[in-house]
């Protein structure tokens, strides 16, 4: 697809839909490319904040196209598609779709190479979370016409997606000013995109928690200050939580004074810090309303007086603006109750004055719409939250945190059902609603926040309880070390330092592979980890060799590997050699393989595809009666195990027009393997497949173009690279077994061989070349020729001078050698093979020097189902048993 000179007017008017994109920025393009596949619904579903309607398309397209009243123009509505469908986007789809089209008269480059080229220069780390430490700018706000751009709010720099999420620790005097203790609380913790603070009463008529800090004196607001003023100093950003509780207090906390609610509905059972019932609060006057909208305001100008970045309005859990919200906390008929428009008019009214102290942009809104907490529900909580979320969205706050939590059925629930039931998930329910940052709330995990950020359901993760026992828990996820799971929970809302400020920060083990570790580039794809996943048949896939759910569970389980290499897949019908082996020869099977790449990617993995012919490595019984074709015919001495021990037949010797077909076949192989999501292909050229017969000339006889000198037996292998090389540029990579004698190989002069093969392959630009060193073989009857282990005693350092791209090492390596191999420069990466069957946390294990799991069932290893495939345990699940 090509952006022409014709299409730069047109593409100008998509920015001018740039406010139905929400801020993010394209974080990664391996759907680049592909139509959507739902052109006939009705409603095209993105990962952005707002759904993009057919019908916005339409206008769209009449102002580009005002002649073509009832019809999609395909070329821009094509790539509105893949800009919202097809990436995962995490900044500001104006400005980084002004950097991928830098518009001019001439511009003919082609939209992918040039988004790629782009996205290559993305800062990216090695931590396993990709997608949570990419930066945002919270609160970005810009006015957008067809040729300029106006910022209105440049918005907050959060350098991550991690939130503290606001906790009640409850470590304040009487006088509820915040302590050097909360200075050093907060500090420990400022790693994270932004914190924000526990809830600060915004009156002393707003307390609900003993010892929980103020904000509605000058002491407060000076104790406030030294907490932002140490965050500040080490480079954090921080907001505060104003709070009103309403009804949900007791007099006796508040200096005798009665609780104040939108109506006078006591929340039935006790409050747990007095321990006393719950009162009938005092229905609040349109003059209480007054007052303590104005109370917010000035705590919001105290709040900046202390320097904070901006405010968090807790209209969540039960507290005052959430018993506006819901219909069973107000039973108002005035201007205040009633529809949910009028429930929706306090928190507006208090969000207004919010944003006259601190503007949109660093203004937030805590809700929980499933939430039960002190007797809260609403008879409708979609039309209650739909409606408050557009509003939210016309005045342009910079986020809404949303709390997905499972709590107790509310049995007497005045009569509502259950919310939960009602909104299965606020993420998918609310996304469309809202169009500024999402963050999400409730018990949700490391890997959880990573893919749903990357799939777009929210854009940062409030943490609580992991922030408590982590105070670095920044550090912790970024280089994926253990979480400190262990919280003492008699401390948590009361007491000093204990428990506190005394939980340590994580040790780094003296003896962790730190090589390992470390990204690699292979061109424009990165790594976080040199630990790479090694392709293994493991034979679950029966005819029609379609991948299934199983085969995604597998790889998925194994998604932190810094590149996965999926099986032996076979090119066509008369290359399988294994039954059982998922294939890659049909438009269905790319569509089962698709499932693979999805479930890989939903969880921030990379994978490539194994291409595979078995030549003569096979039997005629396992290919529907073909018979096996080869470079010669010259059959494998022995038995071929996979057809049920028969001896391995003649092959039939290729003709130049069964070269070329079979060419074509790897050609079409790679193209079902980019539509179905794959990051690039690998070719098998080792283990004495079709690739390796043609190089090695224990196999290849030929006196042709295609075999005798070293030249004319790689021209195979670099044709084939040249081919795939068109349809992946720097995404083609080779497997090599110089010295494997498996299917009854040798060559006379490997070093020779394969001194020219990795010298040519160094000018094709390629992923890598992993070299395989299996020295698990002897071959004793060698064709006459010494064994190649014996010719080529010390593999990578007789060849690694000779490639000079990056280089992996496969084949019974230890993770220990391997990391020291790599310090010295041997080869750039690993490939693991047995150890990523009963490890899928591999990289985790060696990341925190983890003892690896060593029991390994070799009867499971072809075939079966899902034990000994996807039922072996996590490092932490071993823990549990």
């Amino acid at each position: 697809m090509l952006i022409g000179k014709q299409s730069q007017r047109k593409l100008k008017i998509l920015f001018q839909y740039q406010e139905r994109v929400q801020q993010r920025i394209i974080y990664n393009t391996n759907n680049l490319g592909q139509h959507t596949q739902n052109q006939k619904s009705k409603n095209y579903k993105c990962n952005d904040s707002l759904s993009v309607t057919q019908r916005d398309l339409q206008q769209m397209m009449l102002k580009i196209y005002p002649k073509k009243k009832n019809k999609l123009i395909p070329l821009e509505s094509q790539i509105l598609f893949q800009l919202s469908q097809y990436f995962f986007i995490i900044i500001n789809f104006k400005y980084y779709l002004e950097k991928f089209f830098q518009f001019s008269k001439n511009s003919t480059q082609n939209l992918e190479t040039k988004v790629i080229k782009q996205l290559s220069k993305m800062e990216k780390t090695n931590t396993p979370y990709q997608a949570l430490f990419q930066p945002f700018k919270l609160g970005l706000i810009e006015r957008t016409g067809c040729f300029s751009t106006t910022v209105v709010s440049p918005g907050l720099e959060c350098k991550n997606r991690i939130t503290l999420s606001a906790m009640t620790r409850g470590r304040c005097g009487q006088d509820l000013v915040p302590t050097d203790q909360h200075v050093e609380y907060y500090a420990q913790r400022a790693a994270s995109g932004f914190l924000v603070t526990e809830s600060a009463s915004i009156s002393d008529r707003s307390l609900a928690y003993g010892g929980a800090p103020g904000i509605f004196n000058d002491a407060q607001t000076q104790g406030w200050k030294k907490v932002v003023d140490k965050v500040h100093s080490v480079k954090g950003n921080i907001f505060i939580q104003l709070l009103h509780c309403g009804r949900q207090t007791h007099s006796s906390l508040q200096n005798s004074q009665a609780p104040l609610a939108p109506s006078a509905i006591r929340i039935r059972g006790q409050n747990q810090i007095v321990k006393q019932d719950y009162e009938v609060p005092q229905e609040m006057t349109l003059q209480d309303i007054n007052l303590v909208v104005k109370q917010y305001k000035e705590a919001a100008e105290r709040a900046k007086k202390a320097g904070f970045d901006g405010v968090e309005l807790n209209a969540g859990h039960g507290h005052l603006p959430d018993q506006f919200l819901r219909d069973s906390a107000n039973k108002r008929t005035d201007a205040y109750g009633g529809s949910a428009q009028n429930r929706c008019k306090f928190l507006l009214e208090v969000v207004q004055s919010l944003i006259e102290v601190f503007g949109a942009g660093r203004v937030g809104v805590k809700l929980t719409p499933v939430t039960h907490h002190a007797d809260m529900n609403d008879s409708n909580p979609l039309e209650l939250y739909q409606t408050l979320l557009r509003a939210l969205s016309n005045l342009k706050i910079a986020y809404i945190v949303l709390k997905n939590e499972n709590d107790p059925e509310n049995f007497q629930d005045f009569g509502y059902p259950a919310s939960k039931k009602q909104i299965p998930c606020v993420f998918s329910a609310f996304r469309n609603y809202f169009t500024g940052a999402i963050v999400a709330n409730g018990g949700i995990t490391l890997e959880e926040a990573d893919e749903g950020i990357r799939i777009g359901k929210f854009d940062f993760v409030a943490f609580g309880q992991l922030f408590i026992s982590n105070p670095d828990l920044v550090d912790r996820a970024r280089n994926g070390y253990q979480l400190n799971k262990n919280i003492d929970w008699g401390s948590v809302f009361f007491g000093d330092s204990k428990g506190y400020t005394d939980y340590p920060k994580y040790q780094i083990p003296s003896n962790v592979l730190s090589e390992l570790l470390n990204p690699l580039k292979l061109n424009d794809l990165f790594l976080p980890n040199r630990i790479t996943m090694s392709a293994m048949d493991r034979i679950r896939t029966p005819a029609p060799y379609i991948p299934t759910e199983l085969n995604a569970k597998y790889y998925a389980q194994r998604s932190t590997a810094g590149l996965i290499v999926c099986e032996a897949t076979p090119v066509s019908q008369r290359s399988m050699s294994y039954p059982g082996s998922p294939c890659i020869y049909n438009d269905e099977q790319a569509k089962g393989w698709a499932l693979v790449t999805k479930a890989v990617h939903d969880k921030g993995g990379r994978l490539f595809l194994q291409l595979f012919h078995g030549g003569r490595k096979t039997h005629s019984s396992l290919q529907n009666g073909l018979e096996p074709w080869a470079p010669s015919a010259i059959a494998i001495r022995g038995n071929c195990y996979s057809a049920q021990n028969k001896p391995f037949e003649k092959p039939h010797e290729m003709t130049e027009a069964e070269i070329q077909l079979t060419l074509q076949e790897f050609v079409d192989a790679a193209k079902r393997a980019k539509t179905a999501g794959f990051d690039g292909v690998e070719i098998n050229a080792g283990n004495g497949h079709l690739p390796d017969q043609f190089l090695r000339d224990s196999a290849n006889k030929r006196t042709d173009q295609w075999g005798g000198s070293v030249e004319n037996r790689c021209k195979f292998v670099i044709q084939l690279v040249q081919k795939l090389n068109a349809i992946y540029p720097g995404r083609v990579s080779i497997k090599l077994t110089p010295i494997g004698h498996t299917g009854d190989m040798n060559d006379s002069n490997p070093i020779q061989l394969y001194t020219y093969l990795l010298q040519q392959l160094s000018k094709l630009n390629l992923a890598y070349v992993t070299l395989v060193e299996d020295k698990s073989q002897e071959n004793a009857e060698g064709f006459g020729y010494p064994a190649s282990d014996k010719q080529i005693q010390n593999l990578y350092k007789s060849l690694r001078p000779h490639y000079k791209g990056i280089l992996i090492a496969n084949h019974s390596i230890t993770p220990e050698r391997a990391n020291q191999d790599i310090k010295d420069g041997l080869y750039d990466a690993v490939s693991f093979g047995q150890l990523y069957i009963n490890n899928p946390d591999l990289v985790y294990r060696v990341r925190n020097a983890f003892q690896l799991n060593t029991n390994f069932d070799f009867k499971t290893y072809f075939g079966g189902d899902e034990k000994g495939y996807t039922d072996f345990p996590t490092f932490d699940e071993e823990k549990k048993q």
